[in-house]
């Protein structure tokens, strides 16, 4: 089997990030294609993040013993289930699949981010904005990709998978590049519970709890955008993929920049500065019923953009603040924020439009994007440089 270098490991594991939120986008779209209730669709999303994406706590845990590469093509494999959700409109065959494609996730996100983390001292800000760029080029297309090709192959879209399986037969041969070892790795006893005493540290209560809100409205933002954009009568192109395109390319282009900005100033000053930015944009769109094509385009992007870079700066500063734990710290500041922010963003999105008569998609977001506000507080409560602490493990295994 073949090494390969940091580099192409990087791009082995952006090429995985793409394909797995790729296939993650596909349900907040093919659910207004099929016209199902927003209501069940919504819990539907919601129970499946909190049993799948809430894994990651333990496939953290699992990838600092050792185990981060099998997760990680184990998870790949999974997420392809959302590759066969067009062939059926059965709510509980729906959401075992979508579960699948929700654990695959939880697999292989905290993992990748983990190898990544090992694989640099000094640019792990940048390394996992790379990485997350492409999870973000990955859900930006996959609405237009999925619904052009639904239209096109009258429903026969599970060719989508192709590509996945390809990416781990290249892992298979190509391999991994060796992480570079951390101190006192073999002694440690992981044990995933411990993760609760993150909350003990104040850093990092402040650093879930803006991820939690922004990662709120996120979800809310791309499970209901289409029936936003149906309800106020932009063409189909627009509505089923190509706002949503917009809106998360934002996210992909920005990222890097973000990530960078970070490693220079603070995550604090790139955080703070996106929220505020978001608020001002999200509403914008939510109460100006009539925006011209020309203009909604631009809007989502930058609002996308707001949206999009703070998950991973701060993923990349919780490793700073918890070097000696990368697997466990991804877990606590992804899965564990996933797991309740998709319920709460798309579960609550969709319970929330049972509420309103008209325009009920965008009051229901209006009503969720009020966690910006909270998550603006918590932002800008953060320190404004990473100062490392003694592993929490090592502090219960003491």
């Amino acid at each position: 089997m073949y090494k390969s270098s940091v580099y192409s490991t990087l791009f082995l594991l952006w090429l995985g990030h793409l394909l797995v939120d790729f296939m993650i986008g596909i349900w907040p779209v093919y659910k207004t294609i099929a016209h199902l209730d927003l209501a069940i669709a919504g819990l539907i999303s919601g129970v499946a993040a909190l049993v799948g994406e809430g894994l990651q706590v333990v496939f953290g845990s699992l990838s600092d013993r050792g185990y981060g590469k099998i997760l990680i093509l184990g998870g790949l494999a999974a997420t392809v289930a959302s590759a066969f959700l067009a062939y059926t409109q059965d709510y509980l065959f729906l959401f075992f699949l979508f579960s699948l494609t929700c654990l695959g996730s939880g697999a292989f996100h905290p993992c990748a981010v983990a190898l990544l983390g090992n694989l640099t001292a000094d640019r792990k800000g940048l390394f996992i904005t790379i990485f997350w760029s492409g999870g973000a080029l990955g859900l930006a297309f996959s609405q237009l990709v999925f619904s052009g090709t639904y239209r096109l192959l009258s429903g026969n879209v599970v060719w989508l998978a192709i590509p996945t399986f390809m990416l781990i037969s290249a892992i298979l041969i190509f391999g991994f590049a060796q992480a570079s070892p951390r101190p006192n790795q073999s002694t440690k006893k992981h044990k995933f519970a411990t993760i609760g005493r993150f909350f003990l540290r104040q850093d990092l209560t402040l650093l879930y709890v803006s991820q939690l809100c922004n990662q709120t409205v996120a979800w809310a933002t791309v499970f209901l955008l289409p029936d936003i954009l149906i309800s106020r009568g932009y063409v189909d192109w627009v509505a089923l993929g190509g706002g949503h395109l917009f809106y998360v390319l934002g996210a992909a282009l920005m990222m890097v920049p973000a990530g960078y900005l970070a490693d220079k100033y603070s995550c604090k000053a790139v955080v703070v500065s996106a929220n505020v930015m978001g608020f001002i944009l999200l509403y914008t769109l939510l109460l100006t019923p009539e925006i011209p094509l020309l203009a909604l385009l631009p809007m989502l992007l930058l609002l996308g953009a707001a949206s999009g870079v703070v998950s991973p700066v701060q993923v990349a500063f919780g490793n700073r603040l918890v070097p000696d734990d990368p697997g466990l710290i991804s877990a606590f500041l992804m899965g564990l924020v996933w797991c309740v922010a998709e319920g709460l963003g798309q579960g609550g999105g969709g319970l929330l439009t049972k509420y309103f008569e008209s325009d009920s998609p965008a009051k229901a977001l209006g009503c969720v994007g009020v966690c910006l506000l909270i998550g603006m507080t918590a932002a800008m409560r953060l320190p404004g440089k990473a100062e490392p602490q003694e592993s929490v493990l090592d502090v219960v295994n003491n």
